[in-house]
């Protein structure tokens, strides 16, 4: 079988479903015609112009970014700007691109989790496990087709209460994750065939095991401070660790790939010794003692997901090229100090 874009797009939203991206963010196929024939994926954090290039002489018609090329909204697409430009390129040398976000974000075995097989991590769960993504689903359809449409229903497992309208219409009312969801609702389609129908579709306060924010797992053996931190720096080819606190013997760890913040009461309500993240503002450097607080850089925690994305998609289609960018687009810069020793950034500090 030829594999086609869209089948591509069909394997991310079983890992990674759009519906559970936030708002705010534009996940999916962004470029491209979804029935071209794929023989080559390239696997990135960002498009750049050089990951382009690598990909035209790579023989790749699609690239997988997690972080997606037009974001927010796009209101023109000229070469004079930077992302017309690239756009400009990718439709010029015939190259799609699917982007996996905060989708892949909130997705087990995603971006967190990454982070944490990186950090030879074990027993790894859900840091936050309360991202909300059951629905209540009533669906009305023509009750000619409620034999095909229960069908369905029960090959996904679902309870479902049932009841009939006027104008013989059938009311189906079930609860569903995002993931079945989404899965079921194509079916359903197929089963209308065009038919008049409905979908009312209500969030619900129940989480799901599936999605959530962080990863929560353990070190093989309790490590010391300064033996974590270079584990740390080692692993994610750091070339500086900003972090505060102090712990000895860390042994349960949390770890959030790109900004994670938010999650920092989280990783310290645990249990953890440590919590790894990204674009830590001044403020929330301010930790109890017990818990060591670690900026690992924004693309360093991210950059696990690529190899990750790379594994899945070659297993899943055993017959495409499926390759990692060789192209570093970390656009962030360090200058070291010249005494090369320096162990603190304050002023008043003595070494």
């Amino acid at each position: 079988m030829n594999v086609l874009t869209r089948h591509i797009s069909d394997f991310f939203e079983h890992w990674a479903p759009n519906a559970t991206k936030q708002d705010y963010d534009n996940t999916g196929l962004l470029i491209g015609n979804p029935n071209q024939p794929v023989t080559g994926i390239l696997c990135c954090l960002d498009v750049t112009a050089d990951v382009i290039d690598e990909a035209a002489a790579r023989n790749c018609q699609l690239i997988c970014a997690h972080h997606p090329l037009i974001f927010p909204k796009l209101k023109r697409v000229v070469t004079t700007d930077e992302t017309g430009a690239l756009i400009h390129s990718l439709i010029r040398n015939n190259i799609s691109v699917i982007a996996a976000h905060t989708n892949l974000d909130a997705a087990r075995d995603g971006v967190s989790f990454a982070l944490a097989q990186t950090l030879e991590l074990t027993d790894i769960s859900m840091l936050d496990d309360s991202y909300k993504t059951m629905k209540r689903v009533i669906f009305r359809f023509p009750a000619a087709l409620k034999p095909e449409v229960s069908a369905a229903i029960r090959n996904v497992d679902l309870d479902c209460g049932w009841s009939e309208e006027e104008m013989n219409i059938s009311v189906a009312r079930f609860n569903a994750d995002v993931y079945v969801l989404n899965e079921l609702r194509s079916r359903l389609l197929q089963i209308l065939d065009g038919a008049p129908h409905s979908f009312d579709i209500v969030a619900l306060e129940s989480s799901s095991p599936l999605y959530g924010f962080g990863a929560l797992g353990k070190t093989t053996s309790p490590m010391t401070q300064q033996a974590f931190l270079d584990h740390v720096a080692a692993k994610l080819g750091s070339s500086g660790l900003r972090f505060s606190g102090e712990a000895d013997a860390i042994k349960k760890v949390a770890v959030c790939g790109g900004s994670g913040s938010f999650l920092i009461r989280k990783a310290q309500q645990s249990g953890a010794q440590a919590f790894i993240t990204a674009d830590i503002k001044y403020h929330d450097f301010f930790v109890p003692k017990g818990f060591l607080l670690i900026d690992a850089g924004h693309y360093e925690t991210e950059a696990p997901i690529i190899a990750a994305m790379q594994q899945k998609l070659a297993s899943a289609f055993p017959d495409v090229q499926v390759i990692s960018t060789s192209v570093c687009t970390n656009p962030m810069q360090g200058w070291p100090a010249k005494s090369g020793n320096t162990v603190s950034v304050n002023p008043h500090t003595t070494l």
